[in-house]
């Protein structure tokens, strides 16, 4: 079975089929802020350490496996019909459904099309920053008008360790919390402790992150996880997504997540963009950051940079030899996985769940 091929010109691996054997996973970000990242959108983040430092969630042997991650839903207005910029969590059928996902290194770009809508939604983290970057860029390929929500969403840590968020419950469920404060939703751990920079791995100080989105008219938000997706539901059906619009609810308790709504009409043949910055830091952090970076200008400066960047990396050595395998492998994913790894041990994966090693 055909999944995907080698770019070897733009140094990317394309997956041309999202229903793949496993979520095939890639790298993003530096020892300083850095994610995984699936075909899927699945996946999560984390500061210096994948173990000790984790602000969104992942659920190890869950399924699929690779669940919540970073998500765009798409609503149309006018049908209720609904899908998702990536292939899941929404799952529509693929006879339907036309996506593909181009991995490079330190970047995602992930290309739909349905319903006469086509969206590209880019991921990555800027160089020397604490935040990623989701950017989506919506096109009308139709002959008529369309009124369109994009609703991002992922769901946050209650605790930063992954132990403590994945076991203790009774506990952590009731030191976190999620607020909407003029347009940013800043989220907390234990926010009523000092600060203890010396000593990143105690658990028992304030953790602070956030998350922010521009484009068309940003008109509701949900920190609430049970809020956005409902009590019996899941990814693929959550109910503020079914139902339109969403509540405007912050989280003191339970469990957390990021979800943002923004309005648009698009003309046919026109496009719009939306952009999400997620990051590390209290809400002062984040509307500086969102005043200089949360521009599309912005947006392509900086991924400019980081594909400079890892192509200085690999231009240090490259081979040719008669075996296309060997050389894809020698010189762009073999060695960026060894970079990675090598920053981060194997505490940033699906599988590994990273609590016997801290990762930094």
């Amino acid at each position: 079975m055909q999944y995907g091929h080698f770019d070897d010109a733009a140094r990317e691996y394309v997956i041309t089929r999202p229903d793949t054997p496993r979520a095939w996973s890639n790298y993003l970000g530096s020892r300083r802020y850095g994610a995984i990242i699936t075909n899927n959108a699945g996946g999560y983040s984390f500061t210096r350490s994948p173990a000790a430092g984790r602000f969104l969630r992942h659920r190890y042997n869950a399924i699929p496996m690779d669940m919540p991650g970073r998500q765009f839903y798409l609503r149309d207005r006018d049908s209720a019909d609904f899908w998702s910029a990536a292939w899941q969590p929404v799952g529509k059928p693929l006879d339907q459904y036309k996506t593909s996902t181009r991995f490079g290194p330190g970047y995602a770009v992930i290309e739909s099309e349905y319903s006469g809508i086509t969206s590209q939604s880019t991921y990555f983290v800027p160089l020397d920053q604490d935040f990623e970057y989701w950017h989506l860029k919506l096109t009308n390929t139709g002959t008529k008008p369309r009124k369109l929500s994009a609703i991002s969403y992922c769901e946050f840590t209650t605790e930063w360790n992954l132990v403590q968020d994945t076991l203790n419950l009774q506990y952590t469920q009731y030191i976190s919390d999620a607020l909407w404060r003029d347009g940013v939703i800043v989220a907390s751990s234990c926010k009523r402790l000092p600060e203890d920079p010396a000593n990143f791995a105690n658990n028992d100080q304030s953790r602070w992150w956030w998350m922010t989105q521009v484009g068309g008219d940003v008109s509701g938000f949900d920190c609430e996880r049970e809020k956005f997706l409902g009590v019996y539901r899941n990814y693929d059906r959550p109910e503020a997504v079914e139902r339109g619009q969403l509540g405007n609810h912050e989280q003191t308790s339970d469990n957390g997540c990021g979800a943002i709504q923004s309005d648009l009409e698009l003309a046919p043949g026109e496009s719009a963009d939306v952009i999400v910055l997620l990051g590390i830091g209290k809400g002062a952090v984040a509307k500086k950051t969102r005043t200089k970076f949360a521009n599309v200008a912005a947006v392509a400066r900086e991924l400019a940079k980081v594909k400079a960047h890892w192509h200085g990396l690999l231009d240090t050595m490259q081979v040719q030899t008669p075996d296309a395998d060997f050389d894809h492998m020698t010189n762009v994913w073999g060695a960026y996985n060894a970079l990675m790894t090598f920053e981060w041990s194997r505490s940033c994966s699906l599988v590994y769940t990273g609590d016997q090693r801290d990762g930094f």
